[in-house]
C-alpha cells in the first residue's frame, strides 16, 4: 500500500470486487482486497558447523546458582555466535554459493562429482 502504483491498483481491485460483506458495516466491511504475492526462492547451500563440545558433567550446582548458570549460558552463547559469524564469512567467500555455479560445476565434472567446500 506504500507504493503509489500498487496502491492505486489495489484500490481499483477493491472497488471492482464483489462485496461479500454487504450487510456488515464498519471497519470489517471496508477492508481492501489483498492479492497474495509469492516469489520462489532458489535453493541455496546449507552451511553448518558443530562447535566445540561444552562439558556439563559435574556442573549440576549451576542449575541452582543463578550466577553460575548465567556464566554457562554466556559460554554457550559465545560459542554459537562465533560459529555463526565464521559460517557467514565463509558463505560470502563461497564460489559455489549460487545454484547456477553448482550446476555448472556438476556439468563440467559429472553428476556424481562432489562440489568443493571450504576447509575448516
Amino acid at each position: 500500500m506504500k507504493i503509489p502504483y500498487l496502491r492505486t491498483f489495489i484500490l481499483e481491485l477493491t472497488e471492482e470486487a464483489t462485496q461479500l460483506r454487504s450487510d456488515i458495516e464498519g471497519e470489517v466491511a471496508n477492508q481492501d482486497v489483498h492479492l497474495p504475492v509469492m516469489s520462489p526462492k532458489l535453493p541455496g547451500r546449507f552451511y553448518y558447523l558443530f562447535g566445540k563440545p561444552i562439558d556439563t558433567q559435574g556442573r549440576q550446582e549451576e542449575l541452582r546458582n543463578r550466577e553460575k548458570a548465567h556464566e554457562l549460558y554466556l559460554e554457550v552463547k559465545s560459542e554459537v555466535e562465533s560459529c555463526l559469524s565464521y559460517l557467514k564469512e565463509r558463505r560470502e567467500d563461497d564460489p559455489y554459493r549460487s545454484i547456477l555455479s553448482r550446476m555448472l560445476y556438476q556439468l563440467r565434472h559429472g553428476h556424481e562429482a562432489e562440489i568443493p567446500t571450504f576447509e575448516l
